[in-house]
Order: C-alpha cells, then sequence, then structure tokens
C-alpha cells in the first residue's frame, strides 16, 4: 500500500465570473519512504495539490486515499486528526510565532493531542531532535532572534516532534541564501533516508536533483510523473 494515491484529481475555483481549474485530472501514487519533488511554473497549481495532500483544502472531483484513508470522506475534525497525526508541514516563510522560544514552536503541535500519555512521550523526544536539527543550544532562545535556517530547522523540528510519516515542503528554501539552503535539502534528505516520504514542492533544480522523482505541474495538469531513481 503507497501512503498516497490520488485519482483524477480536480480542483476548481469558482466566482461569480468564471470557474478557474487549478487542477486537472491528476493522478499520482507516492511510494513509502520515497522524495518527491513537485514543480512547475507559478499558478501551476502546484501548490494547491500540495494543499490537497496535506488535507488543507478539498478536490473538487476525484480521489485521494492517504494510507488508505479516503480523505474527501472524512470530516473536517477527523481531517484535523489525520494532518496532526499523520504529516508535518514545512513553509517558506517558516510559520513560527517570533515570540515563542524554539522549544514551545516545536511542541506545538502536541497541544492537539488527546492522548496526554503520547503527548509525554514525543515532548520527551524535543532535546535529542534539537541537538540532531543542530539548534540544541538555541531551546530556550525567542524564535525571532534566529537566522533564517535556524528558523527552518526549527520548522522541520516542529513538523517532526509527533513522528508523522510524511513531511509536506512548499518551498523551504526560498526565503534562504545559496548555501543555508544546500545545509535544509541535505538535513531533509537525511530525514528522508531514516524513511521519512517527504514531498517538495519546489521551483529549484538544484532542490529538485536532490529528490528520488520529478513530478511536474503546467496548468493543473501532470505533464511528467517522472520515474524512480532505483
Amino acid at each position: 500500500m503507497n501512503p498516497i494515491e490520488i485519482r483524477n484529481l480536480n480542483k476548481v475555483f469558482k466566482t461569480k465570473q468564471h470557474a478557474l481549474h487549478a487542477l486537472n485530472d491528476v493522478s499520482l501514487s507516492i511510494q513509502k519512504g520515497e522524495m518527491v519533488a513537485i514543480m512547475g511554473t507559478s499558478g501551476s497549481g502546484k501548490t494547491t495539490l500540495l494543499h490537497i495532500l496535506g488535507c488543507i483544502d478539498h478536490p473538487s472531483g476525484g480521489s485521494y486515499r492517504l494510507n488508505d484513508i479516503p480523505v474527501e470522506q472524512q470530516s473536517p475534525k477527523a481531517l484535523a486528526r489525520i494532518r496532526n497525526r499523520d504529516l508535518g508541514f514545512v513553509m517558506q516563510d517558516f510559520a513560527l510565532v517570533d515570540h515563542y522560544s524554539v522549544q514551545k514552536n516545536v511542541l506545538l503541535p502536541l497541544n492537539y493531542m488527546k492522548e496526554p500519555q503520547l503527548r509525554k512521550e514525543r515532548a520527551a523526544r524535543l532535546p535529542a531532535l534539537l541537538e540532531k536539527l543542530h539548534i540544541g543550544q538555541k531551546r530556550h532562545e525567542k524564535v525571532m532572534n534566529l537566522s533564517g535556517g535556524q528558523k527552518q530547522r526549527v520548522a522541520i523540528a516542529r513538523a517532526l516532534i509527533n513522528d508523522p510519516g510524511i513531511i509536506l515542503a512548499d518551498e523551504p528554501t526560498g526565503a534562504l541564501d545559496q548555501k543555508t539552503s544546500q545545509e535544509i535539502i541535505e538535513l531533509l534528505k537525511s530525514i528522508n533516508q531514516e524513511g521519512k516520504t517527504i514531498i517538495i514542492v519546489t521551483h529549484d533544480p538544484n532542490i529538485a536533483a536532490y529528490c528520488d522523482r520529478i513530478v511536474r505541474i503546467e496548468d493543473g495538469r501532470m505533464i511528467e510523473a517522472g520515474e524512480l531513481i532505483p
């Protein structure tokens, strides 16, 4: 069973004047442990696809199974549980709370867990996780005082704290310089090599080159699904 299976996916944004087809009949399978880049020009539909994969947005048609769960049939409450349990998110703008400490930012996803013992176990992973990401010494520092690269490491730690199987990254190096971008993509690659499935939206071919496969989208249509590199 692949963790992600989408078939004939469509997304239409309707206005009073017309309908915008953001995704047209997209089908895609992603294997467990795969690292996939989604590429396309601005407005191609790649971020819309990522939002649907992340259970943030609903498709207008087609099917999406996440870990064999039919996503389009789930209630908003169930989708929130799926997002918190199965998915980790890394954004271009980091999406951190600047006046919170590193520790408080990373632990935020645990606030939505209902199992106290599991929450305690996950929180206990924090020191080792921060050390692994080379920000252990910044644990009590406010995020506003960190560099861009350090902020993205905090965002990655937050994505990993619940130990999800899938990491979704939307232009994770878009706000970083070249050297720091390479450090971040190498970090994501090492996380992938530990067994995490990682999907990255990027416009940078140097970032995409670290992935097992490149999926290309233009005008809402998949033009190339790529081949998995052995």
